[in-house]
């Protein structure tokens, strides 16, 4: 009996379509430059669990040293200093996309293109969306890692207030529009801890590497309608793009790609259309400043492409699965309050 055989290493073997498929889509990410699995990054990646049992990890992050430190002859013992070491649980589960083909032998007929190999980039464009969005979902979370020290409402602190809702209320269409100097109040949230209203924590930058040293930055994600004001408006805006100096770093991926607007004060600019858009009083975006771990994501088992036939092969089901967990972190050290970010509201107008 006459028959087909797929054998090991052909193209449409389930192992090369599964990486491929992982790789298509991760590669695609509007995150992707932000992750890695490095703590240094502001997405963190972990998949320590796609070799191991388990259904959650547990994000460790090492605080820093307070105290500890004796000069001269000065007697170390008895003088030790501290280190806070976080960690917060984050669970996985399945994530599944799926598509079913009906009358096989026709609909291959019928079109002038692969039809297996559409299936499979529309499976990877959905789990490509799903996950940019759940990132961007969990960043957005107002109700864990909430403290004053940690969002701006509009140009001012003062209009912060505990509850997010009420806070929202006192953003004004134009006195709160998106400037430079709320993107430096929120570089300054970031980094000061000793003060009212501040953070006991600080959001350090992400690094990136520049030859043998680092240079650190932090990244602002603004919604295009916000980004549009100060971009049209802001004279500190302008005048920077003016003088911009040679980026050490011009050759990564961060400092290139339609979504990367330039960079100020240490801050890389990125418009997101993602950015959530908050129905208040008046319209407002929620933007992020950003540092490093301020989320991560959990892969307990990477993309696998799955089919099954049905009525002798004339319908077919089409699977992307994939384990996973998303969540923003948050830090413990006596309060709960946001690792890795501040969050920036600002009026957003329509066109």
């Amino acid at each position: 009996m006459a028959y087909t055989e797929i054998l090991t290493g052909h193209d449409l073997t389930a192992e090369q379509w599964d990486d491929q498929l992982f790789q298509e889509y991760t590669g695609q990410l509007w995150w992707k430059n932000l992750m890695g699995t490095s703590n240094q990054s502001v997405i963190v990646v972990k998949e320590d669990l796609t070799k191991k049992p388990g259904d959650a990890i547990t994000v460790g992050r090492r605080g820093q040293l307070v105290g500890g430190k004796v000069t001269g002859n000065s007697t170390g013992l008895g003088n030790e200093g501290s280190v806070a070491f976080i960690g917060q649980r984050i669970t996985i589960d399945n994530v599944r996309h799926l598509v079913k083909v009906m009358d096989i032998p026709m609909s291959e007929k019928r079109v002038g293109f692969d039809l297996l190999q559409q299936v499979k980039n529309a499976l990877a464009w959905a789990a490509q969306k799903d996950t940019d969005e759940e990132i961007t979902t969990q960043l957005s979370g107002t109700s864990t890692g909430r403290v004053r020290g940690r969002y701006l409402y509009g140009a001012v602190d003062s209009n912060w207030n505990a509850t997010h809702s009420t806070a929202l209320t006192n953003i004004d269409n134009t006195a709160d529009q998106l400037t430079t100097n709320m993107m430096r109040i929120a570089k300054r949230k970031a980094n000061l801890t000793a003060g009212a209203n501040l953070g006991l924590v600080r959001v350090y930058p992400m690094k990136i590497k520049s030859g043998k040293a680092y240079e650190e930055w932090f990244v602002f994600t603004g919604h295009p309608l916000s980004l549009r004001d100060m971009f049209d408006s802001d004279a500190a805006w302008k005048n920077a793009q003016l003088n911009i100096p040679p980026q050490s770093n011009s050759d990564s991926p961060l400092f290139s790609g339609s979504s990367f607007k330039g960079a100020y004060d240490g801050i890389l600019i990125y418009e997101y259309e993602r950015i959530n858009l908050v129905s208040s009083t008046i319209q407002v975006s929620h933007n992020f400043l950003l540092g490093a771990q301020a989320g991560a994501v959990v892969w307990g088992q990477r993309s696998k492409f799955g089919e099954e036939l049905q009525d002798l092969g004339h319908v077919v089901s089409y699977e992307q699965h994939e384990i996973r967990g998303v969540a923003k972190l948050v830090a413990a050290e006596s309060t709960s309050e946001d690792q890795g970010m501040v969050h920036v509201f600002a009026a957003a107008v329509a066109d």
